[in-house]
């Protein structure tokens, strides 16, 4: 018999954006970027008090004691794997009950917490208002709203948040004003709604056959017009006296409809299509405002940034652009080859073959640019370009980073790195050695010593 256990947690998932594409671009690589985020998974989930309960693929769920260790766990796997070689992520988190036993894990909070994840941004860190409730008032976590959203086979709205700690990705301000002036072009707000002055005029000269009323699609009131006018005229011959009558009630129809405000004769005529309308203007201001769609613009803009300063020969400002770029597109191969550029031309030749390996193996189209390419003379001219040119413009095995523990050191001077220090810090507040204030004091000393 199977033993469940139930328990409430702050649960997190996790995934590697774009590994599909990855593995039937290079399995290779794909295979050392989720071996990597195993390994600094697991020794982080360890600093932390976390529980892996899954592998599955290139994703993991695990679970936390508390809202803010999982916070805290996601920030510094964030952090760590958007060194070289960076391994582009999505974190979703959320506080909620759990049942697990050996062989499944299941409950609401497993499914508001994977949805938060998929809706997450590469090199993001999401969470559900509940797991902000939580840590809103540790002075360590910053977090901004994001909005409330329909998460998949959630009932109810699940406000999102994205933590913004330093080295994190987020949606940039200002994404709410630009979802909001969304709205419909002025030809689609009008399409299919009834117009007053058509009304009008068919009340006017056609009201004796009730045609304003079936433009108006009140079909039963210009049936009966039409119906009165045929045994009036060819029936009932008793009855043709009374044929003036719907034509004085088309002209009063048509006083009636110039004199009417248009925002009357809209909630009367035009209801269904305006609620259509409105509608329509819901979803695409919601998906206008979907963090997601909000990211790609911004990878749009940081890679337009980058080619504007490259051809202005303002090659720190392109790599600042294109590694923001890369950080929400990991995988695209331009703007690897474009970095490798910049990177020869400042004279960094591990960088640049680095992000040449990387745009070949993610299918960088002609690679034949690669010998003709200007900005890349200095790279050809380095010992070590002949064999990586033999090898397909790919580095061999043991030219690439061990996937090892150094990974998460942070110098190679024998010092403990960054990263180690901050944990040290980190067990000795836990442990109660430090105050809070003690705590945040050392952390910036600390990184300002490294800067």
């Amino acid at each position: 018999m199977k033993t469940k256990e139930r328990r409430l947690a702050a649960i997190m998932f996790t995934d590697i954006v774009g590994y599909s594409s990855m593995m039937q671009k290079n399995e290779e690589l794909a295979n050392r970027m989720r071996g990597r985020h195993r390994e600094v998974f697991q020794r982080l989930h360890e600093q932390f008090g976390g529980e892996i309960l899954q592998y599955y693929g290139d994703g993991t769920l695990s679970i936390f004691p508390s809202a803010v260790s999982a916070v805290e766990c996601g920030v510094a796997l964030q952090q760590a794997l958007k060194k070289d070689p960076q391994v582009p992520i999505r974190i979703g988190i959320h506080t909620g009950d759990i049942t697990f036993d050996n062989e499944e894990v299941y409950g609401d909070g497993v499914n508001v917490a994977s949805r938060i994840e998929s809706l997450c941004v590469p090199g993001g860190v999401f969470i559900s208002g509940k797991t902000h409730d939580d840590i809103k008032n540790h002075h360590r976590l910053k977090a901004r709203p994001m909005g409330a959203f329909q998460l998949k086979n959630i009932a109810e709205d699940i406000p999102v948040y994205a933590v913004a700690n330093a080295g994190l990705t987020v949606p940039e301000d200002g994404w709410r004003q630009v979802a909001e002036q969304q709205q419909l072009p002025p030809q689609a707000r009008k399409k299919g709604r009834k117009k007053r002055w058509v009304a009008a005029i068919l009340a006017l000269l056609f009201g004796i056959f009730g045609a304003h009323r079936f433009y108006l699609e009140q079909r039963n009131l210009g049936i009966l017009h039409l119906a009165f006018f045929f045994l009036a005229a060819f029936f009932i011959p008793r009855l043709a006296p009374l044929l003036g009558i719907p034509a004085i009630i088309g002209f009063i129809d048509f006083i009636a409809f110039l004199s009417m405000p248009r925002a009357t004769f809209d909630e009367k005529y035009n209801r269904q299509v305006i609620e259509k309308e409105q509608a329509a203007a819901r979803k695409q201001q919601a998906e206008a405002s979907h963090p997601k769609q909000i990211l790609q613009k911004q990878y749009n803009r940081y890679r337009e940034d980058a080619l504007a300063d490259y051809r202005n020969y303002d090659y720190e400002g392109a790599i600042a652009h294109l590694q923001k770029a890369i950080e929400i597109k990991y995988d695209d191969p331009e703007a690897h080859f474009l970095l490798a550029c910049c990177y020869s031309v400042n004279e960094e030749a591990e960088k640049a073959l680095s992000h040449l390996d990387i745009a070949v193996a993610f299918g960088l189209s002609n690679p034949g640019r690669i010998m003709a390419n200007g900005d890349l003379a200095y790279l050809r001219v380095q010992p070590g370009f002949e064999a990586f040119a033999k090898n397909g413009y790919r580095l061999s095995p043991k030219e690439l980073p061990p996937p090892g523990p150094g990974w998460l050191e942070e110098t190679e001077t024998g010092e403990p790195g960054l990263l180690e220090q901050l944990n040290r810090l980190h067990a000795r507040w836990q442990a109660g050695e430090l105050s809070d204030e003690e705590y945040q004091l050392r952390q910036e000393e600390l990184k300002s010593d490294m800067e």
